[in-house]
């Protein structure tokens, strides 16, 4: 069924979609001189990030991209493995595929979420990164895999599409590891139909996912970088449009 963010559209959603609509400006970049201009997207990913205590948010146009971003973008690849709990949403492990490395599946605990123990057992010379995912809500045990990943030099990455507004131990999810992804669809906690988010508190990380999510440019490129590009890229950015329908549902979130 979808989240309650589908049950809580109205007024607010309408009018920001008429601004935007009516600006006649519907891709998320333009001219801060440009009064059709309402740069949404770049709105919500700064209330995101200050909503979950870091300083860098990307905006993209689904929760398994942002997965997708965030694993591509901290240097997961061909051959890797990462750890993953086997109740999951079959994104968690496509992105993985995608990413060209090799999910490794572990047990759940009580909390449905990964059991530490067993991610220590499933850890390899391969295991490049772990994958938490905060299930129905519920945020996973982020001190103890953030221990298991700091003794072993891995990456933890927070899939967070469940649990968009979450907290653990008084931090908001997504801040513990070193990113953390969120999705927008219509069955998560706030929704436009789709989208989704990479979040990170590393400057570099940061600078990756958004050349991964924009074709190899730079954060706020103005224009088109003809040949300044680090990396090739793909296309995963986020519309006006729904960024405008995100920023009245985030009013909504509490």
């Amino acid at each position: 069924m979808p989240g309650p963010g589908m049950e809580l559209i109205g007024a607010e959603e309408k009018q920001a979609l008429l601004e935007v609509i009516e600006a006649g400006y519907l891709f998320r970049y333009g001219s801060p001189d440009n009064p059709a201009f309402k740069a949404k997207v770049y709105q919500l990913e700064q209330e995101v990030a200050q909503l979950s205590g870091v300083r860098y948010a990307v905006a993209v146009n689904s929760g398994t991209t942002a997965l997708q971003v965030a694993l591509s973008g901290l240097g997961v690849g061909p051959g890797d493995e990462v750890i993953v709990p086997g109740y999951t949403f079959i994104a968690s492990m496509s992105s993985i595929i995608y990413a060209r490395a090799i999910p490794i599946l572990a047990e759940v605990d009580r909390t449905l979420n990964l059991d530490p123990e067993d991610v220590r057992r499933k850890i390899t010379p391969r295991t490049k990164a772990i994958m938490a995912v905060h299930m129905l809500g519920n945020p996973a045990r982020l001190n103890e895999l953030r221990a298991i990943a700091d003794e072993h030099k891995l990456l933890l990455i927070e899939d967070c599409a469940q649990a968009f507004g979450a907290s653990y131990k008084g931090r908001p999810i997504g801040s513990i590891g070193h990113a953390g992804a969120f999705s927008f669809n219509v069955f998560k906690t706030i929704t436009a139909g789709d989208g989704g988010m990479v979040i990170t508190d590393d400057e570099a990380a940061y600078r990756r996912f958004f050349g991964f999510h924009d074709q190899g440019h730079s954060p706020m490129r103005m224009g088109v970088e003809i040949g300044k590009r680090p990396f090739v890229g793909l296309d995963f950015r986020m519309t006006e449009l729904a960024a405008a329908v995100l920023l009245a549902q985030l009013c909504k979130l509490d």
